[in-house]
Parts: C-alpha cells; sequence; structure tokens
C-alpha cells in the first residue's frame, strides 16, 4: 500500500522530478516510521492508517505544486535581469573595442546608423525597466498555500512583464546587429571582425 501510495504521489508530483524524489523519500520515511510505531500488530492497517492521516496525494502535490511554480517564476524573472545585464556587458565591450581601435561608420552610413542606434538604446533601456520590474513584481508576491485565481492572474502579469523585456532585448540585439553590420560594411576582412561579431554571436 506505501509502494503504491509514494507512485501516485511521484506521478503527481512529476512536473518537478528534483521535487518528486525529495518529496518520496520524505513521505516514505515517515510512513514507514508511522507503520513500525503502531502497537496494534496489524501491518496493512497501519499502513492504511499511515496513509490515511498523510493525506490525498493529489491535494499534496497542488500544495508543492504552488511553491515549485512560484520559485521556477521567481528564477525566470532573475534570468531576465541577468540576460540583460550580459547583452548590456557586450554591447559595452563592443562600443569600447570600437573606440580603441579607431573603428567608425562611413559617412555615407551615418544617418541611418543614428535612427537604429536611438532605436537600439530605446528598447535596450525599455528592457531594463521592464525586467527589473517584473522580477520585483513577482518577488513581492506573497506565496499563497493553494492555487487560487488571484495568484493566477499574478504570474500571467510575471509572465507578460518577463515576455515584454525579452521582446524589447531581441528588437535592440537586432538594432545592435544592424548597427555592427552597418560598422563593418566596406570593411577589409581582418582578424578585428572577431571580436564585434563574436560579442554579436554571444
Amino acid at each position: 500500500m506505501i509502494s503504491a501510495y509514494l507512485e501516485s504521489l511521484a506521478g503527481a508530483l512529476s512536473f518537478d522530478r528534483a521535487l518528486s524524489r525529495c518529496v518520496r523519500e520524505e513521505v516514505e520515511d515517515h510512513l514507514r516510521e508511522a507503520v513500525a510505531a503502531d502497537a496494534t500488530g496489524d501491518t496493512l492497517g497501519a499502513e492504511r492508517r499511515a496513509i490515511a492521516n498523510f493525506g490525498d496525494p493529489h491535494v499534496i502535490a497542488a500544495q508543492f505544486a504552488v511553491v515549485s511554480l512560484a520559485t521556477q517564476t521567481r528564477r525566470v524573472g532573475v534570468a531576465v535581469v541577468l540576460v540583460v545585464a550580459g547583452v548590456f556587458i557586450a554591447m559595452k565591450a563592443r562600443v569600447a573595442w570600437y573606440a580603441a581601435t579607431q573603428w567608425t561608420t562611413s559617412d555615407d552610413m551615418r544617418a541611418i546608423s543614428g535612427i537604429v542606434g536611438f532605436i537600439d538604446r530605446r528598447s535596450f533601456w525599455l528592457s531594463v525597466i521592464i525586467g527589473i520590474g517584473g522580477w520585483a513584481y513577482i518577488t513581492s508576491r506573497h506565496i499563497p498555500a493553494a492555487f487560487h485565481p488571484e495568484y493566477r492572474k499574478q504570474l500571467r502579469r510575471s509572465f507578460l512583464l518577463c515576455t515584454a523585456a525579452t521582446g524589447a532585448l531581441v528588437v535592440s540585439v537586432i538594432s545592435d546587429g544592424v548597427l555592427t553590420g552597418l560598422r563593418l560594411l566596406g570593411t577589409e576582412l581582418c582578424s578585428g571582425f572577431l571580436i564585434p561579431i563574436v560579442s554579436m554571436a554571444i
């Protein structure tokens, strides 16, 4: 009976394998201790009582699901902020490289470069603001004991903020790629191309 109960619990927690393994081991220890402590001598009855006292595996899984989902959502918020920071570092490194090598955009491309640069800067800072806002929003939410409609709305808002930040960052990276292309246009291939191209690829 205990094995069947543990299988059911592990199946209900399959959305998070590490959590499923950990909870299964903990619950098994608890149930085996409860059966061993039962003084009636009826092993089957002791197992039945221990399982009944522990509760429905799907109710237990639902409680863990809320915590797991909240943890994963917070990790996504942190990941978005870190990705934005990584892109910022790569952009600044490329700009510093251009300054050090005195690599400038050709005169006939300056007007286009100015427009693309404007889009690049605005979309990047928009991604920073939205990304930090999304992370701050989800970390400030209280993790409920059970999954309810209000928390679902909060998770949806967090997802939309992270999506908006990612979208703005994609626009920024594409704009940065266009700027890099404009800067490399009409220049002879050399080893100096590697740094801007590798930083763009990253």
